[in-house]
């Protein structure tokens, strides 16, 4: 499978290329122009395939702003749900671990645990910005679209703040957004 992501970092375009053997699957509502060759079968993730020629898929957002690739390469990664736009490969993704529903304190938002071989698209209002955390880091849980299971994470409350922080540290990679999901910044 190949791809493109054009017009980053607000109003981009994922650009799919889908060769016969290519699983491609992705948020519903997010694919707006495929051609005749694409198969599809609907589920909580669409899938996309073909059988006979290849095939392109277009892809938007349903947020304003970017689009990231994170290969996963036969690790871990936990993800928050909203942020999920797309993947491919050989991956499993899972809602029902231990810390899944107890991480975000919205009820819409799950953190996925997402295994295995090959790569996440995620989608974000603003930019996404990777860091690496080797020292105690707090980040508003709003902003938090994916870290690294190398990461220790507990909530942090600032006094006087009703906003919900996690703390972090351990040496990881953490993926982060600079605007926070409204229900309304939805396209």
């Amino acid at each position: 499978m190949k791809y493109e992501i054009t017009g980053k970092p607000y109003y981009p375009i994922l650009r799919v290329s889908l060769e016969i053997g290519d699983r491609f699957f992705v948020r519903p509502k997010s694919v707006f122009a495929f051609d005749i060759n694409a198969k599809w079968k609907a589920g909580d993730f669409y899938l996309f395939y073909v059988e006979t020629y290849p095939s392109e898929l277009l892809v938007l957002s349903p947020f304003y702003g970017d689009i990231s690739y994170i290969d996963v390469a036969g690790q871990t990664i936990y993800v928050n749900s909203s942020a999920l736009l797309a993947f491919h490969g050989d991956l499993t993704i899972d809602d029902k671990w231990g810390g899944a529903r107890e991480f975000f304190s919205e009820d819409e938002d799950l953190l996925f645990k997402v295994t295995g071989k090959g790569g996440i698209f995620l989608c974000a209002n603003g930019i996404i910005y990777k860091k690496w955390i080797s020292s105690t880091t707090f980040i508003d849980e709003e902003n938090i679209l994916a870290f690294e299971p190398s990461l220790n994470y507990k909530p942090y409350l600032l006094e006087n703040d009703e906003r919900s922080f996690y703390a972090f540290d351990g040496g990881g990679n953490i993926y982060f957004q600079s605007r926070i999901h409204k229900k309304d910044d939805k396209k």
